[in-house]
């Protein structure tokens, strides 16, 4: 990293209090230790912790050297967390794919990282957590009338992000099953 470069770059900013005295080394590893006490605490997509690093007024180019060097030896793994939280998303929570996907933008994945998560959830999978949702809804509601119910587990499954499509079918497949 050129110290130079870094030093105009923050006399630009009105940064040259913070980095006239310090050597890049120092400020390379004040990032790394900013990011692994982030890292200790749980792990988090790049993005998200890119951004935070930069929140806290770290050269840009430092954080990117450091971020690409913990992905680089394995510290910082955007696919693995992705899937492993669009899995946890649609077995436990009973999302569906396109609000997994929504979420994990909003958590800073990139697309690729996104796209291969909910690539493991197919559709029968989300028809079928959509049906268990929409009998435990159901069965909770069997003293309201039965349009009720629909439109209540409807809205339940519309929020929990399911085509239209799925959640009439998970609805009927319901109904079918409670009148029973």
């Amino acid at each position: 990293m050129d110290l130079d470069k870094i030093l105009k770059e923050a006399q630009e900013s009105g940064q040259t209090q913070k980095y006239s005295l310090r050597s890049v080394d120092s400020i390379e590893e004040d990032v790394r230790v900013a990011l692994l006490k982030m890292l200790d605490r749980g792990a988090k997509p790049s993005g998200s912790l890119r951004k935070a690093l930069l929140e806290r007024e770290h050269p840009v180019e430092i954080v990117d050297q450091v971020i690409a060097r913990f992905i680089e030896v394995g510290l910082i793994d955007d696919y693995a967390l992705a899937r492993e939280l669009a899995l946890s998303m649609s077995t436990r929570k009973g999302k569906a794919k396109g609000l997994i996907s929504i979420e994990l933008r909003e958590k800073g994945f990139s697309k690729d990282a996104i796209d291969e998560a909910i690539a493991e959830i197919d559709a029968d999978s989300e028809l079928e957590a959509a049906k268990v949702l929409a009998v435990s809804r159901m069965s909770r509601m069997a003293d309201l009338d039965n349009d009720v119910r629909s439109r209540r587990v409807a809205g339940y499954l519309s929020r929990k992000g399911y085509a239209s499509n799925v959640v009439w079918a998970a609805i009927r497949f319901a109904t079918d099953s409670l009148v029973k």
